[in-house]
């Protein structure tokens, strides 16, 4: 098992069969079409490359950031259970019904995130991806979001407590309030969250003004971003902002958060991101740090998003994808095929106007941070 350069991916057929009800938007079956997609761009049979079935995590290991009480009321859940105090911990809404099943889901899913991120502590791996994880909403004592058990913030505890320094990065569209909230006050943890601003989407959090508290004044960073931002807008402040703070803080890991749902395709958030700012960001940050960890997450296009996947596993591989289906009659086919033979999406800009007010916006957060946090790592802006 020992190999530091292993690149490692938990995948499980049951829970990319997990369902959370009729009309709920959130699909554990991307996982299953991402799986397929390595194989059809035979991403998966490099050397090197393993892919392990999840384990359930220790229910103890739950508790570094979980309170017993909401963990019992998980269990009751589990077997279908409902009362009052459930929907006070945010569970039997809408977004996350009571579902038989969920908390067993939860410990694999979990399982797979945590196992990932000690096979890094162990030298075992090099680059870790669970598709099944991502559950960034889920609070200390309540459920959020579509999520249950926070498995980043109980992954990060696990880092910290063993004397690594974590850099947390979130791509998905929605703030990661609980992962925010885990380490505020904590400068172990670098937290950076790229996401649509609080003003027009949930969990209505995350402004740049959101800088920590505490020893963790300046560790915990927020780049909101107008509805309708594309590519250059968004890379433009990527570049100005991540690498720098990343780079000053010097990491043993870096911890991404690959939700899908920035995409321009995506049904319930409004940026106009392309598969181009995922594989830019994503090898930015590759270049950054030796050891990197990646879930899944947001993304409820689910065919788009489990193409985001796989370019996020290439690009962090540094494998080219390849179609083996490219102009055959026949062969896998699902979600639309007008893009047969690539994973890229053709490039998009925003109309000047929209690209305008976009640009100002993320202009004036990029400014906060390079005034209010930068001087905290001692970083100069550049001029």
């Amino acid at each position: 098992m020992k190999n530091p350069g292993a690149d490692i991916l938990f995948y499980s057929d049951t829970l990319s069969s997990f369902d959370y009800g009729a009309g709920h938007p959130f699909k554990p079956a991307r996982a299953k079409y991402f799986y397929e997609l390595l194989n059809r761009f035979s991403l998966i049979n490099e050397p090197g490359q393993m892919v392990l079935a999840p384990r359930k995590i220790d229910e103890e290991l739950l508790l570094s950031f979980h309170t017993p009480e909401y963990i019992e009321l998980l269990k009751r859940c589990d077997r279908g259970e409902y009362d009052l105090d459930m929907l006070r911990a945010g569970i039997g809404t809408g977004d996350n019904p009571v579902i038989r099943g969920m908390f067993e889901y939860s410990l694999l899913a979990s399982g797979a995130t945590h196992q990932g991120a000690m096979m890094l502590l162990e030298n075992e791996a090099r680059f870790v991806f669970n598709p099944h994880g991502g559950f960034h909403h889920a609070g200390m004592d309540t459920a959020e979001g579509f999520c249950y058990i926070n498995d980043i913030a109980i992954a990060i505890t696990s880092l910290l407590s063993h004397g690594k320094k974590v850099a947390y990065v979130d791509l998905d569209a929605h703030h990661g309030n609980g992962v925010q909230d885990a380490f505020y006050s904590d400068r172990r943890a670098l937290t950076i969250s790229l996401h649509e601003t609080g003003k027009s989407l949930y969990p209505w959090t995350g402004f740049e003004n959101e800088t920590g508290t505490g020893e963790g004044e300046g560790f915990n960073v927020n780049l909101p971003f107008s509805p309708g931002t594309d590519d250059e807008t968004y890379l433009d402040s990527f570049h100005r902002i991540v690498p720098p703070l990343i780079t000053a803080f010097a990491p043993d890991v870096i911890f991404i958060e690959v939700g899908g749902d920035a995409h321009m395709d995506d049904p319930l958030t409004h940026m106009n991101l392309t598969s181009a700012a995922y594989k830019d960001s994503l090898g930015a940050l590759k270049e950054l740090c030796p050891r990197i960890i990646a879930t899944g997450g947001g993304g409820y296009n689910v065919h788009k998003t489990a193409a985001l996947w796989a370019l996020a596993w290439a690009t962090l591989c540094g494998i080219k994808p390849v179609d083996a289906f490219a102009g055959l009659v026949g062969g896998m086919m699902y979600g639309p095929e007008a893009q047969m033979g690539t994973l890229d999406d053709p490039p998009y800009s925003a109309a000047a106007a929209d690209k305008k007010e976009c640009r100002a916006d993320a202009e004036r957060v990029a400014e906060f941070i390079e005034k209010n946090i930068f001087p905290l790592h001692g970083i100069r802006a550049a001029s």
